[in-house]
């Protein structure tokens, strides 16, 4: 599989990342053993990239792998955490759980606006000494905001941008299509690290899977793909496609369903958390107290699950 360096970091990535969400306990709930499993099977077909996060729970399925294992990884990862203390600990912790002494790429976890990283400046003075410390070789930022991925330009501090961009948009905020087009190759040019979230949004482009990573493989302003897998069969024929090698016998390997967000309304405290989680704004109260869902607007990245204490909302 083709490498690129990483923007300015000097990071060599394939140009296939493997998203972890989709196979943790947010979503597909794999057991310890058949997600490190999975992952071992990734790098052994050329895949070196893995993004993981705090949100994800998906840590454990790292630290069977053995120090050979995770000496060829570059590891991405997330964390809301907002104050110097929290970022420490989210970064010592996340070292600890993967058993490694650093992470390749640390990021701020899906921020909005240049309000949300001014409200995050101690975390990134966190990450900065984490990463004179040793402990992160690069710094960045995770957002499905337009407007965000445009302003970045102005701060120089984060070295990788990890955005949401698909063929159709699905997905964004505070913008369209052609502005983050525009703002993501603005990235690229000046030399950050790029490298792209939820090809097939979430699942919602299923259906058109070999279009749809076709043409973010094809992509010219992007370093890396991030693609959410959860078994063997999905990394072979993500594999096909992005090293140019798909057989339409290849569909055959794959269970083409749509994945959706399930509300169990009996068990809901209506506590609204999921409400100020979800940044695609999908989730909304009514004026009689209840939830309400515009569900063309969910990417299905599964973090209103994280955040609801009753377990009234779940990945189906």
């Amino acid at each position: 599989m083709r490498v690129n360096l990483l923007g300015c970091t000097g990071i060599p990535v394939s140009e296939l990342c493997f998203g972890t969400l989709v196979m943790g306990p947010l979503q597909a709930n794999l057991s310890i053993q058949d997600g490190s499993e999975l992952l071992a099977y990734s790098l052994d077909l050329g895949i070196n990239f893995f993004d993981t996060a705090e949100l994800y729970l998906t840590y454990p399925y790292f630290k069977p792998l053995t120090p050979s294992q995770k000496q060829r990884m570059v590891i991405n990862s997330k964390s809301y955490a907002y104050t110097y203390q929290d970022m420490m600990e989210s970064i010592e912790n996340g070292l600890k759980a993967i058993d490694r002494d650093y992470f390749d790429i640390f990021m701020l976890h899906e921020q909005e606006s240049l309000l949300t990283l001014k409200g995050h400046q101690e975390a990134v003075r966190a990450m900065v000494k984490a990463k004179e410390q040793g402990k992160i070789r690069a710094i960045g930022v995770s957002t499905h905001s337009v407007q965000l991925t445009n302003d970045l330009l102005l701060h120089p501090e984060f070295e990788v941008v990890f955005p949401l961009f698909n063929r159709v948009g699905q997905g964004l905020l505070h913008g369209t299509f052609e502005e983050m087009n525009q703002a993501i190759q603005n990235l690229y040019l000046h030399h950050f690290g790029i490298f792209t979230m939820k090809p097939l949004a979430g699942g919602r482009l299923y259906r058109s899977f070999l279009e749809e990573l076709t043409y973010m493989r094809d992509y010219p302003y992007k370093h890396a793909i991030a693609i959410g897998t959860k078994n063997k069969n999905e990394i072979l024929v993500d594999v096909a496609i992005i090293e140019n090698r798909y057989e339409e016998s290849m569909k055959g390997l794959l269970q083409l369903t749509e994945k959706k967000i399930f509300y169990r309304s009996e068990l809901c405290a209506f506590c609204y958390t999921c409400i100020t989680t979800c940044s695609s704004k999908v989730i909304s109260r009514t004026e009689d107290g209840k939830l309400a869902f515009d569900w063309d607007k969910c990417c299905c990245c599964g973090y209103c699950i994280a955040s609801c204490p009753q377990f009234a909302l779940r990945v189906l």
